[in-house]
């Protein structure tokens, strides 16, 4: 095979980007040099898995700003983003306009896959078959996934403790403790992105108060809690009212299990969000499960709900990835906006601690947009909406129950960043397009070209209007394929739905 080799020089590459002679001399002060592409290319810093461009950044330092005096443990008795009848009281307007926005919903998800698919007739028996089917196993439908929100599955014959076998309790430093979760959190499922962090005074702010009323396992029993760091106690327990944490348990595990690659491109098929989003949770309900007998095997303890927590906020504490446009997922400089079902562990076993990182994603979002491009109900803020202090959801946080308001807060203030429109994403029929859209979601196959791009966006930012362009072009996330030319592509239909590739570690 011929070596591929560009013989354009940087200053010709420079003015074809429209970079004057000034813009040449910036450019020239702050970036590495680079003679052609061959030069790039046979740089061995191109082919690390986590790239030699994901630069760490000081503990408790992540790539967006917070404002520490607005950031509080939230109370979100009264929220609801997936209770139906909550969000429909609660939706701006009342029911009566609720119910006209789904019906919009549905017509603009309509209309966004005959824009991309323009022989798409839409979704066939066994799309529906499919979808319907993960839906039977999602959520509060079956007992499966109903305790997925706080502990795992009830088991009637729990791990035992390590006395009860006659073996001593586990000892391992904190990085041997650490590579053992990754191992074990692989073989169930969770990862590869894992992000160890702990609780500490600012941290703590990413607990909620009192969790929602709209719960993952689907029964209100779970929901409008008091979650409370208890020091007297060595085991996490619920109650009618509470649920406690022991303040022991210090060390924070973030994590999540990944989207279907291929599959999650075909969303926008009409046949709902079952079929790209929900079997993700039924995989994490087994997983969290599976984690919780494990370190109670080696003699330590483990609390999780999928309800305790800001999704994202551990993994920008943590490093698993950098906040990003879509908002209310993590940015993934390895896997784009692949990250699905987050789940996180607060623990005594301890842990190395990971730290924040800065890729250039949040930095490529700026003049990205692709997301918000091809979301169908403008959830998300488009390109030319910088990060920003504002709700995105029409709420002001003056009115904010927690500041002496009225409402319940949709969204979180407290950091400059993008924010999803809760209103308008909630039960939107698009399978997530937005992130099967991102850029960022190449396939890990050795390619030198996304590493080369995705290196570039992390240093030298001036390119990425460029680069957004080139995506346009080259499509490499985005969703156009045909969500029929799914059922006969094997070379899709990958263990699990994920690309193995994106599966190293």
């Amino acid at each position: 095979m011929s070596k591929f080799h560009c013989t354009v020089n940087r200053r010709d590459f420079m003015k074809a980007l429209g970079l004057g002679v000034a813009g040449i001399g910036a450019v020239s002060a702050t970036t590495p040099v680079f003679r052609d592409l061959d030069e790039v290319a046979s740089s061995p810093k191109a082919v690390l898995h986590r790239g030699w461009y994901v630069k760490e950044r000081d503990y408790g330092d992540p790539t967006i700003e917070i404002d520490w005096s607005l950031m509080k443990r939230r109370d979100l008795r009264g929220y609801s983003n997936w209770d139906f009848p909550t969000l429909m009281f609660t939706y701006p307007g009342g029911p009566e306009a609720f119910q006209k926005h789904l019906h919009d919903q549905g017509t603009a998800v309509t209309a966004k896959a005959k824009e991309i698919w323009p022989e798409y007739t839409g979704p066939s028996t066994r799309t529906y078959a499919l979808s319907n089917a993960f839906a039977a196993s999602a959520y509060s439908n079956s007992g499966y996934v109903l305790n997925a929100n706080q502990f795992g599955m009830k088991t009637i014959a729990p791990a035992p403790r390590p006395q009860d076998i006659g073996m001593p309790v586990w000892q391992g430093t904190p990085e041997e403790n650490t590579a053992m979760i990754r191992a074990v959190f692989s073989l169930v499922g969770l990862g590869p992105m894992i992000g160890t962090t702990m609780l500490d005074e600012k941290s703590e702010n990413f607990v909620w108060e009192y969790n929602g009323k709209g719960v993952t396992g689907g029964d209100a029993k779970y929901g409008n809690k008091h979650i409370i760091f208890d020091p007297n106690i060595s085991e996490a327990y619920s109650d009618d009212t509470t649920f406690r944490i022991p303040t022991s348990h210090k060390y924070v595990i973030a994590t999540h299990n990944l989207s279907c690659d291929e599959f999650l491109r075909t969303g926008l098929s009409g046949s709902g969000a079952y079929g790209t989003e929900e079997m993700s949770y039924v995989r994490v309900a087994y997983a969290k499960s599976v984690v919780e007998q494990f370190i109670r095997g080696l003699g330590y303890n483990v609390a999780y709900g999928h309800d305790l927590q800001a999704a994202t906020a551990w993994d920008i504490w943590s490093g698993v990835g950098e906040h990003c446009r879509m908002g209310q997922i993590t940015g993934s400089p390895e896997l784009g906006g692949l990250l699905r079902t987050h789940a996180v562990f607060y623990t005594d076993l301890p842990l190395e601690l990971t730290k924040p990182i800065d890729a250039g994603f949040a930095k490529f979002c700026e003049t990205c947009g692709t997301c918000a491009d091809t979301c169908p109900v403008g959830a998300i803020s488009p390109r030319g909406v910088d990060r920003n202090w504002d709700s995105n959801t029409g709420q002001d946080w003056v009115n904010d129950k927690q500041a002496g308001g009225t409402q319940v807060m949709y969204n979180m203030p407290g950091f400059k960043g993008w924010r999803c429109n809760s209103f308008a994403c909630a039960f939107s029929p698009c399978g997530s397009a937005c992130k099967g859209a991102c850029p960022f979601n190449t396939i890990a196959d050795g390619s030198f070209i996304h590493s080369i791009v995705k290196s570039t966006v992390a240093t030298t930012p001036v390119f990425n209007s460029f680069f957004t362009s080139m995506e346009g072009i080259l499509h490499y996330g985005k969703q156009d394929k045909d969500p029929e030319k799914w059922w006969n592509n094997p070379e899709a239909w990958h263990i699990y739905g994920t690309n193995p590739n994106n599966l190293r570690q």
